[in-house]
């Protein structure tokens, strides 16, 4: 049984991809920043869980204890905070908080929980970095999610030593509302995404690490 730390967990998605692990037979400890939700999923998903801002270094030091000591897999998923509105309206002020709340959600959150936990992540293991929904050209989103391909590759190189892959999930145009996918069972983009991360931590992936992958229901993938 491998242990699995899963951030984001106080998310629907992350919820989900959780629930996938635990289905296939993990161990999993889920964390996030906003108790009541992660008490919720906890429960259901009868696993344990950390609380933490992982986008606050000294919020991620005070919890290092609480990790387990060893780890096979980290998925970490964004945990989105703001509502940002519409950014046609935006003031100076809010389109840097936009960007900033994008970088740290997804991006800064990752880097950081990989630096506090890589030492404690197993050889032979796994990390699989999340990027939810699709994103307009020229949005924060867009420059996080590049970002987060090109660490992710550098990062592979590094963990590559210690047998360690290290991929980036993302959604891709399948993702889009209205599109349904190729069949008549297509399933959600929650659903691709978690089995796709399961597949990135098995044995059969090995070969595969340092990648963009987009789960996008039969659609074009969404490259920008």
């Amino acid at each position: 049984m491998s242990e699995v730390l899963l951030t984001g967990g106080d998310t629907e998605l992350g919820r989900a991809i959780a629930q996938g692990f635990r289905d296939a037979g993990h161990q999993v400890v889920i964390a996030g920043a906003r108790r009541d939700e992660l008490e919720v999923a906890a429960k259901e998903l009868d696993v344990d869980f950390i609380v933490l801002d992982n986008t606050d270094p000294a919020a991620l030091e005070a919890a290092r204890g609480e990790f387990p000591h060893h780890i096979d897999t980290i998925v970490n998923v964004p945990s989105p905070r703001r509502n940002d509105g519409d950014p046609r309206t935006y003031s100076l002020a809010d389109r840097a908080a936009a960007w900033r709340s994008a970088l740290d959600a997804t991006m800064l959150s990752a880097v950081l929980t990989v630096q506090i936990l890589g030492d404690q992540l197993n050889s032979g293991g796994s990390i699989v970095n999340v990027v939810p929904g699709t994103v307009a050209e020229g949005s924060p989103e867009a420059a996080v999610k590049a970002a987060m391909s090109n660490w992710t590759a550098g990062q592979a190189t590094h963990f590559g030593i210690r047998g360690i892959t290290m991929n980036t999930v993302a959604a891709g145009k399948g993702a889009e509302p209205g599109y349904d996918g190729v069949g008549d069972t297509s399933a959600s983009v929650a659903a691709e995404i978690t089995r796709l991360a399961l597949f990135l931590t098995t044995p059969a992936a090995r070969h595969i690490t340092g990648e963009t992958l987009h789960v996008s229901h039969g659609a074009l993938a969404n490259f920008g």
